[in-house]
């Protein structure tokens, strides 16, 4: 009798065993089958950023470009930025960064864009990564390569100067590369940190004083916003001061910080700097510290919010994030390796962690509008280029509020009862990939259309430049010319009332005497006001 039920429950143990590992082997392949509805909107992203990718062959000299390239040809590298640096804008690093663009004629401008586009996702990618390696987060891999091409699309594809912030190195230069900088070299610093070996931590120091140089005389954008996050960084690393770990984290940060000023004084303190600033506008700004000018101020920023989130296409940061914090809320993450780890987590700690990065987001949002006022007059803050710099942190932070609340919702979703958690969470899963997955495909079709546009005055722009170098062999000084603008770019014969300087720059790249408009584009709309201001001309 006693062996009968012996048996029994022999045979019930191996069938709940057996069942266990059914049910676990299910749990396993559940997630997967989940997982997969990250492909969706990481296909639309991908597409993006391929389109913009392989547009880079397309890129011509537009506006400020044919200034660039002209002056670089006639001064040489080092007169093209003894005369900028002195008599322009006094941005050191953004002259010897167009020198090297433009040094082998336009191979570099066109590769450009792609070199943006890869460092950018890459970059991003890798620092997710990192970070939620260590916080022992689900599937790392995933969820960093989902956010890298969401926020790298958004980035460069949601907003309303593509043009200007991707295939323009006047302005890539100044205002998109300068945070792709900066995210290496917080890599720099998050893998020198773990590193044993003494000579890894000193060459992440002098790089941090080398690129923090760099990035300060690039332009004044990203040197608040930097400066906003790098200061943050070394006041908490400096209330953990005796934990030895914090050690380098303070040193690097410092240094860094000290290159920083050291480059922006550097652009700050130069007489093309003060040209510039006198030259962009006649009257007088109110002072920041006035209520006149801080309301000013504010009411720019508020306007430039408003701009940016009628955008729906950046909701898909939120959204994407949320999937990626459901997907992981099934493990518990590392907790010593949270912020402040160590302690109790009291309210106003739990309340310093949620609001920070938001925080973060406003004031550097903030520095740059009020820079911009401040620099080009009262509509600077319309330079969207020049968001960017802070744009990049904001969707990253819009990304990762949203993988914290999706693994916050997911966790209590996982305590109800199967039968309702499981419809729940595939609910919000399928909800999430649906939505972002529309959301980024909003912005296709307009990107597909400006990489048509592009591909269409490359023909163009080909054309038209064999048919200058055709003329200047035949001995003319003064040449016929068809301008192609793209973008609202400024090209020859679009100012009447005012010296054109593009047709002028554009007379020095080719080496002629003066430029006059081609009897096709006479014939065209586009010169009706040209037309209107000079009648003898045929």
């Amino acid at each position: 009798m006693s062996s009968s039920a012996s048996a029994e429950a022999e045979r019930a143990t191996e069938t709940s065993v057996a069942h266990d590992e059914r049910s676990s082997g299910l749990s396993r392949r559940r997630p997967w089958l989940w997982a997969l509805l990250m492909l969706p909107p990481a296909i639309v992203a991908v597409h993006l950023l391929a389109l913009g990718a392989f547009a880079s062959p397309a890129v011509r000299l537009a506006a400020d470009d044919w200034c660039a390239a002209a002056r670089i040809r006639d001064y040489g590298s080092l007169g093209f930025i003894d005369y900028y640096y002195f008599k322009v804008n006094g941005r050191l690093a953004y002259h010897v960064g167009q020198v090297l663009l433009f040094a082998d004629g336009l191979r570099g401008a066109r590769v450009l864009p792609f070199v943006l586009i890869v460092t950018l996702t890459v970059g991003i990618f890798t620092m997710v990564y990192l970070a939620l390696r260590h916080l022992q987060w689900r599937w790392p891999a995933a969820a960093a390569g989902l956010l890298a091409v969401v926020v790298s699309a958004l980035t460069f594809f949601a907003g309303n100067v593509v043009y200007q912030i991707l295939y323009w190195p006047a302005a890539t230069v100044t205002h998109t590369l300068p945070a792709i900088l900066g995210i290496w070299n917080v890599i720099i610093l998050m893998v020198a940190a773990r590193s044993p070996r003494r000579w890894v931590r000193v060459t992440a120091v002098v790089l941090a004083l080398l690129m923090g140089f760099v990035i300060g005389s690039l332009g004044e954008a990203f040197f608040v916003v930097s400066g906003v996050y790098a200061g943050t960084a070394l006041l908490l690393a400096l209330l953990g001061w005796r934990d030895r770990r914090t050690r380098f984290p303070i040193t690097w940060i410092a240094v860094w910080l000290m290159g920083m000023l050291a480059g922006f004084a550097v652009l700050y303190f130069s007489p093309g700097q003060r040209m510039r600033t006198e030259g962009t506008y006649k009257h007088e700004q109110p002072s920041l510290l006035s209520v006149r000018g801080l309301s000013g101020a504010v009411h720019q920023w508020l306007n430039t919010w408003e701009t940016i989130l009628s955008q729906p296409a950046y909701y898909a940061a939120i959204v994407a994030g949320l999937m990626v914090g459901l997907l992981a809320s099934s493990a518990a993450l590392r907790r010593t390796s949270l912020p402040f780890a160590g302690g109790s987590w009291t309210l106003p700690r739990k309340l310093l962690v949620v609001m920070l990065p938001a925080v973060l987001v406003v004031i550097a949002s903030f520095g740059v509008i009020a820079g911009l006022r401040h620099g080009y007059g009262p509509n600077g803050w319309t330079y969207e280029r020049a968001w960017t710099s802070f744009l990049i942190p904001a969707i990253v932070t819009a990304a990762l509020y949203g993988a914290a609340a999706g693994y916050w919702l997911g966790r209590r979703v996982s305590g109800w009862q199967r039968n309702l958690a499981v419809p729940a969470m595939a609910a919000l899963l399928g909800g999430s990939a649906l939505f972002s997955t529309v959301l980024l495909g909003s912005i296709v079709p307009r990107n597909t259309a400006l990489v048509h546009e592009m591909t269409v005055r490359a023909e163009a722009w080909d054309k038209n430049n064999e048919a200058v170098e055709r003329q200047i062999s035949e001995g003319k000084r003064i040449v016929r010319f068809t301008p192609t603008p793209i973008a609202g770019s400024t090209e020859p014969f679009r100012y009447t009332t005012s010296p054109d300087w593009a047709g002028n720059c554009a007379a020095v790249y080719y080496g002629v005497d003066q430029l006059i408009p081609s009897e096709q584009w006479l014939s065209t709309p586009a010169s009706a006001a040209w037309r209107e201001k000079h009648p003898g001309v045929r």
